[in-house]
Parts: C-alpha cells; sequence; structure tokens
C-alpha cells in the first residue's frame, strides 16, 4: 500500500493547505477488507497529506480501477485527478498524480501511440495525448 510522501507546493513554492477527497471507481477486495466508493477526505496542512493524523496511504488498484482525486488547496480552483495506485512501499504525490502504473511518471503529458484506432489504455491521466501515425489525427486524454 503506496504511502504517500513529499511536500505539495502552492504556485509560488510553499507548502499548500487544504483538502484531497478521494473516490474509488468501483468497489474492490484487499487483504484487509473491501474498498469501496465512499468518499475519504484528506487534510493538507503545510504540505502534508494526512488521513485522521497519520500518513496517507492508498490501497493498490487493481486493474480497471481508478481513484478520482479532488483537489482543493488553498482556496482556490479545485482540480480533478483520475489515478491508479501501484503496489508500492510509498511514492510522492506527483508520481501518484502521473504514474504510469509502477509509480514512475511526471507532470509532463504521456504521448500514446494509438495508430489503427486503438483506445488510451487505462494507464493514461488526464492531459495525455493520443496519436495515430497514419492519419496525423491526436487527441487529448480526460477522463469522465
Amino acid at each position: 500500500m503506496p504511502l504517500i510522501s513529499g511536500l505539495i507546493l502552492d504556485s509560488s513554492g510553499k507548502p499548500a493547505n487544504g483538502w484531497l477527497r478521494v473516490r474509488a471507481s468501483r468497489p474492490f477486495d484487499t487483504s484487509t477488507g473491501l474498498v469501496t466508493t465512499a468518499l475519504a477526505t484528506v487534510a493538507v496542512v503545510a504540505g502534508v497529506p494526512t488521513r485522521d493524523g497519520s500518513p496517507w496511504q492508498l490501497p493498490p488498484t487493481p486493474d480497471g480501477v481508478a481513484y478520482s482525486i479532488e483537489q482543493d488547496l488553498d482556496g482556490d480552483a479545485i482540480d480533478r485527478f483520475t489515478v491508479i495506485a501501484p503496489d508500492e512501499s510509498s511514492m510522492t504525490y506527483t508520481e501518484l498524480l502521473f504514474n504510469r502504473g509502477n509509480g514512475a511518471g511526471t507532470a509532463g503529458p504521456y504521448w500514446w501511440d494509438l495508430t489503427g484506432g486503438l483506445d488510451f489504455p487505462s494507464t493514461a491521466v488526464n492531459g495525455d495525448w493520443g496519436y495515430d501515425a497514419v492519419s496525423g489525427d491526436v487527441w487529448r486524454y480526460e477522463y469522465a
């Protein structure tokens, strides 16, 4: 179960304060019980995400399951992300938001080769791009 570490910063590079609201796309079983779609609220204080005063952890998501994260920091606009949680011991918040299934990733968008009518894979994140090398078509991924 990944422990989410590292500071969450605002646009000026200072530790952010606010809330993260997390919901699984569908229920799934873990070794400790059933993970439901009930909303979980994570406090972000001085840049550190905690759940009930403890470090924030997420159960790894099985294939076909994602978490929706609503990020409400410092009273600014609310941002939404759809993520998967790999079976890693720890990862930063950035790695959670932009991982490709193994915890690796950056905030830059990823380009997927969708030549031949392929669809975006389950590891695509909002803001990724797809292209068809034959037709030259380009699509932007936005999970609804």
